[in-house]
């Protein structure tokens, strides 16, 4: 279900927690550099009840509020695969068969 914060101080709080640590919003108020995350932005314009509110910030019975988009700054970026190792899902495609021919 979408969540919108019910006030100020809870929608400072969600972003200290998400957005604040997050890769999509790198946007320095100090030196005006940087872009800012489009999904906080459509939050802060549109109603909960406007299709152009984000569906990324939710909230589940029970659970506390989340953006589904988050992605932690301080992650690792994923490895790339070795250029040299088959993958074996795309095996199958390729036409590429194992020893029992399957």
């Amino acid at each position: 279900m979408k969540y919108r914060p019910s006030n100020g101080s809870e929608g400072a709080d969600f972003c200290e927690r998400w957005c604040a640590n997050c890769i999509h919003d790198n946007y320095d108020m100090v030196t005006s550099e940087g872009e800012s995350c489009d999904i906080l932005m459509r939050t802060l314009v549109f109603d909960l009840d406007d299709s152009e509110y984000p569906d990324e910030w939710q909230r589940e019975p029970g659970q506390a509020p989340r953006c589904t988009a988050f992605h932690d700054r301080n992650d690792e970026p994923p490895k790339p695969k070795c250029p040299n190792t088959t993958d074996m899902f795309e095996a199958e495609d390729a036409g590429i068969r194992g020893e029992d021919g399957g």
